[in-house]
């Protein structure tokens, strides 16, 4: 039954010729000020021509109901939350999400994180119908690795980046930054550490969105309860569907992170901002 509605949704999706997007943001605190620079990137760059929606979750709400009044193009939707500290606000942004969800509605659900920028346009290209299992996840671009002779010239100038990449993938069976404490539900067993996800930027047609943000919620939960947390939060647990499920990858010009060797050949589309060691939502 599950199979056959999400074979309907794509039915309907493919004979649509606009697709409407949400995106969904924790921003409390002093993230707020981060969310509007993005925001305004969004209405700048994301999805041009489509329907767009910012879910913006914050503690300040009034200030943002006035900077909504900037926008044209997109539309602002501000749902109060209680004020969050780190690491709350990234470790269950899943919970946030799923307590919202009937907030959700757009056809295609992208997460942004709050210090994000949209430097170039994004939308035609990503080609939401064709995501395996509805899913898009961007490689991390700490872990990213570039082919060929941009690779060999890669590691000829930065010969410590390949002994620890040697030492990482013998050790934990492929490089990133793995839940490796079987105790936690967003444990990735050697054999399926193949590829690292950012937490920063996923996205998903609506209902596969809908679903994996559930499970997750669900699987931090039941973590916390047992008084566990993993090692970098949601982007642990997401790591974790990934590793357990069929999804789609987008490169890491998705969630650019300026000054890497390992991205000199990409061309940014989403730029994560460097905000130094500030760890406040």
């Amino acid at each position: 039954m599950a199979q056959d509605k999400s074979n309907k949704e794509l039915d309907n999706l493919g004979s649509r010729s606009d697709l409407s997007v949400g995106v969904v943001t924790v921003a409390t605190n002093r993230y707020i000020d981060y969310w509007f620079e993005m925001a305004l990137s969004a209405e700048r760059y994301l999805f041009l021509g489509h329907n767009v929606v910012l879910h913006v979750f914050t503690d300040r709400v009034a200030e943002v109901k006035l900077m909504a009044l900037q926008f044209s193009r997109i539309t602002i939707n501000v749902l109060e939350i209680d004020q969050l500290k780190w690491p709350e606000a990234t470790l269950l942004r899943y919970e946030i999400f799923d307590l919202h969800r009937d907030f959700l509605q757009q056809d295609v659900l992208m997460h942004l994180d709050a210090d994000m920028l949209v430097v170039e346009n994004v939308g035609p290209e990503l080609q939401p119908l064709n995501w395996p299992g509805g899913i898009a996840l961007v490689q991390h671009p700490g872990y990213r690795r570039p082919t060929g002779r941009q690779l060999a010239s890669l590691y000829g100038h930065n010969p410590r980046k390949l002994v620890s990449d040697v030492v990482t993938t013998v050790r934990l069976g492929g490089i990133g930054n793995w839940e490796v404490d079987p105790a936690s539900r967003a444990f990735v067993p050697r054999s399926h550490r193949k590829r690292y996800s950012c937490g920063g930027t996923w996205m998903g047609l609506r209902e596969p969105f809908l679903s994996m943000i559930r499970e997750l919620a669900q699987r931090v939960r039941a973590d916390l309860d047992e008084g566990i947390i993993a090692k970098w939060h949601d982007e642990s647990h997401l790591n974790w569907f990934a590793a357990e499920n069929e999804t789609g990858i987008l490169g890491s010009e998705y969630c650019y992170a300026a000054g890497l060797p390992n991205l000199v050949d990409l061309r940014p589309r989403i730029l994560a901002v460097d905000k130094g060691n500030e760890r406040t939502r």
